[in-house]
């Protein structure tokens, strides 16, 4: 079954249909959802490569990873799977390039300048590097930059802000009104943003957070136990810990119980990200989460604005965090 054929049978023309698959054109979304629903129940599968000869286009999307090491860690690996549906919904598939050298720089930019991808989301912890931003954003190729941090504009670059300091002054007003008075806290990297954000917001309420209650280790569990264990071998050990990660609050949370700590009862622990797996643990883990479908979703649709119209400036995306209670956060003992 070719295109005409399909469209005769679902009442609309070919470039309707052809719309409809790419996430093109003035199509609104009920005929959208129609069209691909009437595709998976017939089984029609475009032609990608009739289609890519007529349009010109690869309908490949690059997610481009500028931390590899984060390709370990299970919220990254979530982020990624969720851009599937809205990119397959459109039309897209998707290509991961993890930048992690000069070697892996140069191919992205080849890819780019040949057209191999339509357009481009760019992951990073912090500030995305302004160079890589402008040697691959072009009209052929925009760009929408999953970030922490606010960035100057750029041509054909959108940004879609995951706000710490939300999350930040969540936890702070909860430990706070819970009554803890020694807070500590478990990071993952000297660049992260959030243990700033977590200082400030302490302060707000009258509250610091001491050197030596300030561990930054690593991403796993293992480092997440031994962090906690060198919080609690301080004078006046905290009785709240923020972990920057879910994997750094199991571990620290596995590791309060070794050294015979309850816990809420006499420690509170709280993560971040809202893993599937914390909700199955005992004492269930509360936690910030980050709406992963949100931001995926936000993200492809500012990029297919962005392919529709090269010109168009994107207002920022800003996707908060929301706290999630469950059994790891109490009042601190007398």
């Amino acid at each position: 079954m070719d295109i005409k054929e399909f469209s005769k049978i679902v009442g609309f023309s070919p470039t309707t249909v052809s719309h409809a698959v790419s996430g093109r054109g003035r199509v609104n979304q009920a005929t959208r959802d129609m069209i691909i629903e009437k595709m998976r129940e017939l089984g029609y599968t475009p032609n990608v490569n009739a289609r890519r000869l007529v349009t010109g286009r690869s309908y490949l999307v690059a997610i481009v990873n500028l931390a590899p090491e984060s390709m370990a860690h299970i919220f990254t690996m979530e982020l990624v799977r969720s851009f599937l549906d809205p990119l397959k919904s459109r039309g897209y598939d998707l290509m991961l390039n993890v930048t992690t050298d000069n070697a892996d720089y140069e191919g992205l930019c080849q890819r780019v300048d040949g057209h191999a991808v339509d357009a481009s989301i760019v992951l990073c912890e912090a500030e995305a590097p302004m160079d890589l931003l402008r040697d691959i954003a072009r009209p052929y190729n925009p760009c929408v930059v999953v970030t922490h941090a606010k960035m100057p504009p750029l041509p054909h670059v959108g940004y879609v802000i995951l706000d710490l300091e939300s999350g930040a002054r969540q936890v702070a007003k909860l430990l706070a009104d819970q009554g803890h008075r020694r807070i500590g806290y478990i990071g993952n990297d000297v660049r992260d943003l959030m243990l700033g954000h977590f200082c400030r917001e302490l302060e707000c309420h009258g509250l610091g957070l001491p050197e030596d209650r300030v561990v930054i280790v690593g991403e796993d569990a293992e480092v997440g136990a031994c962090a906690l264990s060198r919080l609690m071998s301080v004078p006046n050990p905290p009785t709240a810990i923020f972990a920057r990660t879910d994997i750094l609050a199991l571990g620290a949370l596995r590791e309060a119980g070794n050294l015979g700590f309850k816990v809420p009862d006499d420690l509170s622990i709280i993560g971040h990200d809202d893993l599937a797996l914390v909700s199955l643990m005992r004492p269930a883990l509360t936690t910030l989460r980050r709406d992963r479908a949100t931001l995926a979703q936000r993200s492809v649709e500012m990029l297919v604005r962005l392919m529709a119209d090269p010109g168009a400036r994107e207002p920022d995306q800003i996707i908060e965090s929301t706290l999630v209670m469950r059994e790891t956060v109490g009042t601190p003992r007398k």
